[in-house]
């Protein structure tokens, strides 16, 4: 191959590199990471805690709040949190503070609104649990909740309202004909899946506890 033959075969090499670069990072191949803050707009609401974001080099992200605990979309006020989050948040431009990266890449985040943290509107509202045992220094998440628990605000009005995680552990819990079999990807978190774990003992029929130490899914946060 003669010298001008090479330079035009890696100069069209060049040409073919560079655009897929770019396709990459449009595709949204850039992780976020732990300790990151970023601005993004808000383009799906879940549920009352859980949203996809789209930043402005173009990645799409799943957001899960940091410390805040939505009642399910089954639950009483599941619904309302969802429509609460959604006139907070959607189609807004949010900046998000990542304290954690979640399975699947979700990132564990607290997400601030014109100035205001979301959670905290949330718990306020009487539309979300301060999640204690995965924040337990949020003593401000802590504050709004007795105030808002003191006000009979949202889920407080109710008599006896039960935790979104309390729910999860029941719909799944022994007896229950339309419980599922479960598998470690199906929890958040290592200490939620041994909630679920020692709730069907004896034995293991849910195969979370691969190498019989007692430890149930212990690949996930907080294992």
């Amino acid at each position: 191959m003669s010298r001008f033959s090479k330079a035009a075969f890696l100069a069209a090499l060049l040409l073919v590199a560079v655009p897929t670069f770019a396709t990459a990072q449009a595709q949204g191949d850039t992780p976020v990471e732990p300790g990151q803050t970023f601005t993004a707009r808000v383009v799906e609401v879940t549920d009352g805690d859980t949203f996809g974001v789209r930043r402005s080099i173009g990645e799409q992200v799943t957001i899960r709040l940091h410390g805040v605990d939505a009642p399910e979309s089954a639950q009483s006020y599941g619904q309302a949190a969802t429509r609460a989050a959604r006139r907070y948040v959607g189609s807004k431009n949010v900046r998000v503070a990542v304290e954690e990266i979640g399975r699947y890449g979700r990132a564990v985040a607290r997400v601030e609104v014109q100035g205001g943290d979301l959670g905290a509107m949330l718990i306020r509202d009487g539309l979300a649990w301060h999640y204690r045992e995965y924040a337990p220094n949020e003593t401000g998440y802590r504050r709004l909740q007795r105030q808002a628990r003191n006000a009979k605000r949202g889920l407080w009005s109710q008599s006896n309202p039960v935790p979104p995680w309390a729910w999860r552990d029941r719909t799944s819990g022994p007896g229950e004909t339309s419980a599922e079999d479960r598998d470690c990807s199906d929890f958040d978190t290592q200490p939620e899946a041994q909630r679920f774990f020692k709730r069907h003992q004896p034995g293991d029929p849910h195969n979370l506890d691969g190498d019989g130490d007692g430890e149930a899914c212990e690949s996930l946060p907080g294992g």
